[in-house]
């Protein structure tokens, strides 16, 4: 199924093997799709999205972009099966690495988020660790990125993190794992909490 209902200015390549579910109504300028596998499934609701890659590499993967968001130099990959990336209403991306790799994980971005430059978001290693008996020991983790989060330039977020509502992560920061409340600043590398009980406001400070 292909619905291409504003769908402009795939300049350089769209390559969509058959038995994909491809719903775009947005408007995509100087942008990539590549999607090599069967059963997957796009929606890119009403958002403006420029310059951006997005490839999907295997089977029953979904991605999704809600209504409103403003996305620049994206470049986005689902590499296995039963993957999800979903990225909610009115989110903001100036420009970032986003891979979801392996079997049944996510990444989720909930409403209103603000991702600023050079922002790498993993949920995988990239190569696998096995011990004596083969086992694997480092799957796939999800990553949950709740509402209204302010994500600063450089920062990195590796695979089982969860951040909540309101939260800011400063510059250069690096998150490797771990559960973070509400209304706080992460900072370091690794992360730590600097700061409880914020919040803040896309305003310019007076």
């Amino acid at each position: 199924m292909l619905n291409f209902s504003h769908f402009i200015q795939i300049k350089h390549y769209f390559k969509v093997k058959q038995n994909n579910n491809i719903n775009i109504t947005s408007k995509l300028k100087s942008s990539k799709i590549n999607i090599k596998g069967k059963n997957n499934y796009i929606k890119i609701e009403n958002s403006n999205i420029k310059k951006s890659k997005i490839g999907i590499y295997g089977e029953n993967n979904i991605l999704e972009i809600h209504h409103n968001c403003f996305i620049r130099n994206l470049d986005l990959m689902l590499i296995g099966n039963n993957l999800k990336v979903i990225i909610k209403n009115n989110c903001e991306i100036g420009g970032a690495i986003i891979v979801c790799a392996g079997e049944n994980s996510s990444i989720l971005i909930e409403e209103n988020c603000l991702l600023a430059s050079n922002i790498e978001i993993r949920n995988n290693d990239g190569h696998t660790i096995l011990d004596n008996s083969n086992k694997i020991l480092n799957n796939s983790k999800n990553i949950y990125i709740s509402n209204n989060v302010w994500i600063c330039q450089n920062v990195k977020i590796l695979k089982g993190v969860s951040i909540g509502p309101n939260s800011i992560i400063a510059l250069n920061t690096l998150i490797t794992q771990g559960n973070y409340p509400s209304n706080v600043i992460l900072a370091g590398s690794p992360a730590k909490i600097i700061k409880e009980k914020i919040y803040w406001k896309k305003d310019l400070p007076k």
